[in-house]
């Protein structure tokens, strides 16, 4: 197995000190291939050599929504399925995780789900939504983006229902910014994620975090260099089912 280099990648030039100072959250979405054995060591091995402290966050029951985009039943009936996909997830990868020694917690979806402030800022961001239209293009760009990979990875498409499909991704989306504009109380000064952030995240970012936490949450993602192309998200819990 060939030795697969990540790089931090980011929009202004990033200094190892500044970084060694400060604390990042490393979002984890299950059922990627990217947060996975060698992928996963090799990111952690960069996150512990890179940052004073590190949080990790399983994103495991906002994939309810991803679960049921190829199957006819709502979002919420993979909720439990969810949930042991991020079950699994940490048993598997413990032993990679484990040895991240600037580890200062590891925290799942449910938190911000459960979390007190989350239906006032879903609302807020429903509403401005409707206020702004370059805000709602946002979403509409970061959907339109995810389909045009993800359609034609699909080995049935005749009964795949293209606005069925529309409504999880914008459902995704809501869920995950009201869940950004919440992650301040983690006093996290950046978010490491294997891809860019989506237009949606971005422009969430722009608007409800930076007038009030302009040191917070800015987005790193991580370049892999010497790897082959990645497969599709995939789901043990559903493929069991």
């Amino acid at each position: 197995m060939s030795y697969i280099k990540p790089v931090f990648k980011y929009k202004n030039t990033l200094h190892k000190q500044e970084l060694k100072s400060s604390k990042c959250l490393l979002t984890i979405s299950v059922g990627q291939e990217v947060h996975e054995d060698d992928k996963l060591a090799a990111t952690l091995d960069l996150v512990n050599a890179s940052f004073g402290s590190c949080i990790i966050l399983i994103d495991d029951s906002l994939q309810r929504h991803s679960m049921a985009l190829n199957e006819s039943k709502a979002a919420d009936f993979f909720y439990e399925s969810s949930l042991l996909e991020g079950d699994s997830w940490l048993e598997r990868n413990k032993k990679y995780y484990q040895s991240l020694s600037i580890l200062q917690d590891i925290i799942r979806w449910d938190t911000w789900l459960k979390h007190r402030d989350f239906p006032e800022q879903q609302q807020k961001i429903k509403s401005l939504m409707a206020e702004e239209a370059e805000y709602q293009e946002s979403f509409d760009k970061t959907i339109d983006e995810f389909l045009r990979r993800y359609y034609p990875r699909l080995i049935e498409t005749e009964h795949f229902d293209i606005e069925r499909a529309r409504t999880l991704c914008l459902d995704y989306l809501i869920e995950e910014c009201t869940a950004l504009c919440l992650w301040p109380t983690l006093e996290c000064h950046y978010e490491v994620y294997p891809s860019p952030r989506n237009f949606a995240m971005h422009e969430t970012h722009q608007r409800f975090v930076i007038p009030s936490f302009p040191t917070l949450l800015h987005a790193i993602s991580i370049k892999f260099k010497n790897r082959k192309q990645l497969k599709p998200q995939s789901f043990k819990s559903s493929q069991e089912a």
